[in-house]
């Protein structure tokens, strides 16, 4: 059956009326929207055609990409039409626009045969969410490693080809990265021999212990923060809601995943806390709601928030008004401001969106705040995993030093 005839004229208005329907405020629509869904319009009436005709719309992608690879337009441009061209031909074969957020795919995709290990594996305990999808992570680098050699399925894998293995990672990853994988991978054949999956006995091998480096790790210092929080146009729906979670960051020491989360609900405005169920631990905390951390918050509920029933305080900047997808939208929109702050960033530097929680902690620990209130603070069960953020320099350490001032010294001989 022909599918019906659309002008790319009339498909344009529609559209553009499902979009407004859709959430989408009409500043948005003819301000951002408008000019890219009219350059598929251009388009075709540079063509001499009317109808809506897939093969044109691809020549158009074409040419987009084109002007893309020579710099004549910038890469926000480009995925702007093609997110314009995509509504074009969506509409076309559904009549109607689908929202999707769709997930990255793993880079390591697995053959048939090590999908069924890894699906066993993952069923054989009960994980906690987010450790469930690191064990994911490191069996599949494993499985897709032997894979890349030919080597479809474990019984052809040997001890050896394991230890190869081993030595790829160790070559490319930092010490505390290659600790847990090979922690992992050991649970994998852990699994594989209680199963009694033919494959190599490498139990021993993985159990070979990779010591934990504690670096001096880097934070976000009280002057990068500020040049930050300078950068942010707070005239802006968008600076509102991005000044509240920079602050909210930077004042509690939430992590973004934790930011993303909270809701309106989580807020005790007359006691002045923050109540939060931790992500990665799953551990309640009770946090003070700082001054002007809770004026921030309330400019973007009351002025900038889009009218929703979603419970999640910080939603999308542009319609659908969802809750933010994940922490990374949080560190990706606090990098984008380190970058117009002008901090240089360097891998591993500890200046993204985690450093201000590093922050905190090293500026309570200068301030004489004992270790125990830090870790409670930072959400911790454990004081080790708070003295991981404490790592400073020397002149730090300085700072932090104990004054034995009055007191005696006994030296003592064995």
């Amino acid at each position: 059956m022909a599918k019906k005839t659309f002008t790319v004229t009339e498909m344009f208005s529609d559209i553009m009326e499902l979009l407004e329907q859709t959430g989408y405020a009409k500043h948005t629509l003819w301000g951002n929207m408008y000019g890219a869904l009219k350059s598929v319009v251009s388009f075709y009436q540079e063509k001499g055609a009317d109808d809506y005709d897939t093969e044109i719309t691809n020549e158009f992608l074409q040419a987009v990409e084109k002007r893309y690879r020579e710099g004549g337009i910038s890469r926000d441009y480009y995925n702007a039409q093609k997110r314009a061209a995509k509504k074009f031909q969506v509409f076309y074969e559904t009549g109607t626009l689908t929202w999707e957020c769709t997930k990255r795919k793993s880079k390591y995709q697995l053959n048939e045969e090590y999908n069924r290990l890894l699906d066993m594996f993952l069923s054989s305990r009960d994980f906690h969410e987010n450790t469930k999808w690191d064990f994911a992570w490191a069996v599949r680098r494993y499985l897709a490693f032997f894979q890349e050699k030919g080597l479809t399925s474990l019984d052809k894998v040997t001890v050896n080809d394991a230890r190869a293995f081993i030595i790829h990672a160790a070559t490319s990853m930092s010490s505390g990265s290659l600790h847990n994988l090979l922690c992992y991978v050991r649970q994998f054949h852990i699994f594989l021999r209680d199963a009694g999956e033919n494959a190599p006995d490498c139990i021993s091998l993985f159990s070979y212990r990779v010591p934990r480096e504690m670096p001096v790790r880097g934070y976000v210092t009280d002057d990068e923060l500020a040049a930050i929080m300078e950068q942010i146009d707070t005239s802006t729906n968008t600076g509102k809601r991005d000044k509240a979670i920079i602050s909210l960051g930077a004042t509690t020491g939430l992590r973004a995943i934790d930011i993303v989360k909270l809701k309106l609900t989580d807020i005790d405005w007359l006691r002045g806390e923050i109540h939060v169920i931790q992500s990665k631990t799953e551990g309640v905390l009770y946090l003070p709601l700082l001054p002007e951390t809770g004026e921030a918050i309330k400019d973007y509920i009351l002025n900038a928030r889009p009218q929703t029933d979603v419970q999640e305080i910080f939603l999308r900047e542009k319609a659908p008004f969802i809750s933010m997808s994940s922490g990374v939208a949080v560190g990706y929109l606090f990098d984008s401001y380190s970058k117009k702050a002008g901090i240089e960033r360097s891998p591993f530097d500890g200046k993204g969106f985690h450093g201000l929680r590093r922050r905190l902690a090293r500026n309570m620990l200068t301030s004489g705040t004992p270790i125990t209130t830090i870790a409670q603070v930072l959400g911790h069960t454990n004081i080790q995993a708070t003295k991981q953020y404490l790592s400073l320099d020397s002149q730090n350490l300085k700072e932090c030093a104990l004054d034995f001032t009055g007191i005696s010294l006994e030296r003592r001989f064995s």
